[in-house]
């Protein structure tokens, strides 16, 4: 009898907890959302996040704040995400960084501390410089670099950033150490290329959209990109591989929420996105900005992280990275 009666309780329990999630789901969004951003404003989480909040604003009919939380390499903001409340009012964009072992491990913010939603961008890096630099090609650097290690400073992101690993593989690729192009951490992208055309450092490794508003102006240039193929919107940049580096790389944008949000709510999240990626305003804004849209669901975003995890763990036994 006693048996029965806990059984009886918990599926009672059971389902009030789904009729609980379900009218939560059925009301939800009733008040405005809070798009946390990690990096500065500027770079492409932030271009992305802005760009996306006045269309999901449409779709889920509240207001969609975009606020920046930067500071401690991305800490700040990526924990502002996984730590807050998980009913689907603030949630955030996060980085390639949650699943770099030496970021994970200094700062304790983990892939698993947070529910995807959405993957929607993946950011193939590029190799720049100002336009005054004396390097006209990706293999003038390098020989520069050989010559003289240590003597240029590099820029991109905080310190085991997505940006740093761009940089570490390269310099492995090319059989250099670390301290052959020592790194220079940053509050993200923008704050990287403001300290490039400053001359605070002398190469900045960015997403290849980062830096075309400031190639198009003339202040800076693109030596090579990070990419399997030529990018379309630049096509006389060549590649690293087709020059025989074989190294390719980039950083993700992606949709999130605070671990244990409810289901529901993260499928209204989810649909919600995959509709403004759509947007044809969005797609002609990313387009200008050259960001790559990449869309994942819910269902197949977690897997992505997964993947991407094994990824650059591999990467940093491959480089003897310690931390």
């Amino acid at each position: 009898m006693h048996q029965r009666r806990q059984v009886l309780k918990w599926l009672l329990g059971t389902t009030g907890a789904l009729a609980v999630g379900k009218v939560w789901a059925q009301r939800y969004p009733s008040r405005p959302i809070t798009l946390i951003v990690p990096w500065s404003p500027g770079g492409s989480t932030d271009l992305t996040a802005r760009a996306l909040a006045p269309v999901l604003e449409g779709i889920l009919k509240v207001p969609v704040q975009v606020v920046n939380r930067t500071g401690g390499a991305g800490a700040v903001g990526h924990g502002a995400i996984a730590q807050a409340r998980p009913d689907g009012y603030t949630i955030g964009i996060i980085t390639l960084e949650v699943v770099l072992p030496p970021w994970v491990a200094q700062t304790k913010i983990s892939a698993d501390m947070f529910s995807p939603i959405s993957l929607l961008v993946l950011n193939p890096v590029a190799v720049v410089v100002r336009q005054d630099a004396p390097w006209k090609t990706i293999q003038e650097l390098i020989q520069d670099i050989r010559q003289n290690p240590g003597k240029y400073k590099a820029s991109g992101t905080a310190k085991w950033g997505s940006y740093d690993f761009a940089r570490l593989g390269f310099l492995w690729k090319l059989g250099l150490k670390d301290e052959a192009l020592p790194w220079v951490p940053a509050q993200g992208a923008a704050a990287a290329l403001q300290e490039l055309i400053a001359g605070g450092v002398n190469v900045a490794f960015v997403a290849i959209g980062e830096a075309a508003n400031l190639v198009r102006s003339g202040q800076a240039r693109y030596l090579a990109f990070m990419t399997e193929s030529r990018f379309p919107a630049f096509p006389e940049i060549p590649t690293l591989k087709e020059l025989g580096i074989d190294w390719t790389f980039a950083s993700f944008l992606m949709a999130a929420a605070p671990k244990f949000t409810l289901p529901s709510v993260i499928d209204v999240l989810d649909k919600a996105f995959a509709q403004a990626v759509q947007d044809p305003e969005f797609v002609r804004f990313m387009q200008n900005a050259n960001l790559v849209i990449r869309h994942l669901d819910r269902k197949a975003s977690p897997a992505f992280l997964q993947e991407r995890t094994q990824a650059m763990n591999r990467i940093v036994q491959e480089l003897g990275l310690k931390f």
